[in-house]
């Protein structure tokens, strides 16, 4: 081990000195070094149960079960047995009357089962339903003492025997269980609903890239799509037009959010209101949904929240406007076209390309003929008139792409890009 240090030496001339000690330690063979050592005995230990899918089969399935089918039934002794009841009444929907011990005493050994009173009848593991069982298997071990805190359940294909509602209401459980008993639990499921409890549970997609399987944070998009066969944005962006599209597009695509937003087109400015009021009022949650105006009308809160009540109004919908108004982005343009002209975003990007530099011979030429397009009533043209001056169809793409380089581009799209990197960092793709 190195040691470095100062020392004052105050009995001469006080003068701080820097020094470096070294001091060997060495490991004597067949001797014990003390509680350093990774000694087995002394091991971390951590109870974990596993529930796999070789537990499905019921004894109902077993040639030789007949054994089985006589039995001495008493309640279940377990201290939690009242929460298992109450658990598999609420995930199945079935009104048990009590939770049961079967016991089999032959030959000298004891078996035991579980058994159920439904309806005056009771009936143990060799009469019950295979869903049954499982979900007792997984409740019985998420209260098992064993591993109540800080123990580790696996459970192998969770939903499986079990139908949407009732898979719903056994994770709801699996969560209150968990955080009660202190146990960490990790399951793994085909069904897509779990995405619906994202916010409770630590989701990751497991997605065979063909070169391997990686495991993606969240309901990642391509995980989805392997389940369903549909790909799904979370996040849903609205424009105005074809310009305002492809400029969002870009974006997302330098963000490699591309697989995670869906970009669509509103139309008239004034239907951004009505998009989201018609998400609020379907009961839709619109915390992943931004409509983006180009920025030349209905730039302030109070424009806004006027718009907003022309679509949705009555004082029961207040917090319902409030919500639509934080949605609503811009773009923020800097160069506005002269009074009595309209194309503000088109006029807009015009002077930001002519007024960058650029060593590209080529780009120098769009400027000149950029430079040469003035006067016009309706900058909406600007991108064809490009086109024909210069002869190049892919004119709108070549400036795009030039000035979203530049710092100002940066100021132009800056609330969109706040919102798509405040979502990424939800989404958890920067991990």
């Amino acid at each position: 081990m190195e040691f470095d240090y100062q020392e004052l030496n105050s009995s001469k001339e006080p003068k701080i000195t820097d020094k470096t000690y070294t001091e060997k330690y060495y490991k004597k063979p067949g001797v014990k070094q003390g509680r350093w050592l990774p000694i087995y005995a002394r091991r971390h230990e951590r109870e974990s149960v596993y529930i796999g899918l070789h537990e499905l089969s019921t004894l109902n399935e077993d040639k030789n079960a007949g054994r089985y089918k006589e039995y001495e039934t008493e309640d279940l002794a377990h201290e939690s047995a009242g929460k298992i009841k109450s658990d598999i009444v609420y995930i199945l929907g079935r009104n048990y009357e009590k939770l049961s011990s079967c016991t089999i005493k032959k030959g000298g050994k004891v078996h035991t089962m579980f058994g159920l009173t439904h309806n005056g009848v009771t009936y143990s593991e060799h009469s019950m339903g295979a869903g049954e069982k499982r979900v007792l298997s997984m409740l019985y071990a998420l209260h098992s003492p064993l591993i109540s805190n800080g123990g580790l359940l696996l459970i192998d294909e969770a939903d499986v025997l079990l139908h949407g509602v009732a898979f719903k209401r056994l994770v709801e459980r699996i969560i209150k269980r968990s955080e009660e008993n202190k146990v960490e639990v990790v399951f793994s499921t085909h069904r897509e609903t779990i995405s619906e409890f994202s916010s409770d549970v630590n989701i990751f997609g497991i997605l065979n890239t063909g070169n391997g399987v990686i495991a993606m944070p969240h309901t990642n998009p391509q995980v989805m799509h392997q389940l369903t066969g549909l790909l799904t944005h979370p996040l849903q962006i609205c424009v105005e037009d074809e310009l305002s599209e492809e400029m969002i597009l870009n974006l997302v695509y330098k963000m490699h959010l591309q697989t995670h937003v869906r970009v669509s087109k509103f139309g008239a400015w004034s239907n951004a209101f009505a998009v989201l009021a018609g998400k609020k009022l379907m009961g839709q949650d619109i915390t992943n949904t931004i409509c983006v105006l180009d920025g030349d009308v209905c730039r302030d809160q109070e424009s806004r929240e006027s718009e907003c009540k022309r679509h949705l109004n009555g004082n029961d919908r207040e917090q319902d406007r409030v919500d639509i108004v934080k949605q609503i982005k811009e773009f923020k343009i800097s160069n506005f076209a002269p009074e009595g002209q309209k194309g503000s975003p088109e006029y807009n990007i015009k002077l930001l390309f002519e007024n960058s530099d650029s060593n590209d011979l080529r780009i120098n030429e769009l400027q000149i003929f950029s430079k040469g397009i003035q006067g016009y009533i309706d900058w909406h043209i600007y991108f064809d008139q490009m086109a024909e001056l210069s002869g190049q169809r892919q004119v709108r793409e070549k400036i795009l792409n030039f000035v979203e380089e530049t710092e100002e581009w940066q100021v132009y799209t800056e609330e969109i890009r706040m919102w798509l990197s405040d979502k990424y960092a939800k989404l958890g793709l920067g991990t």
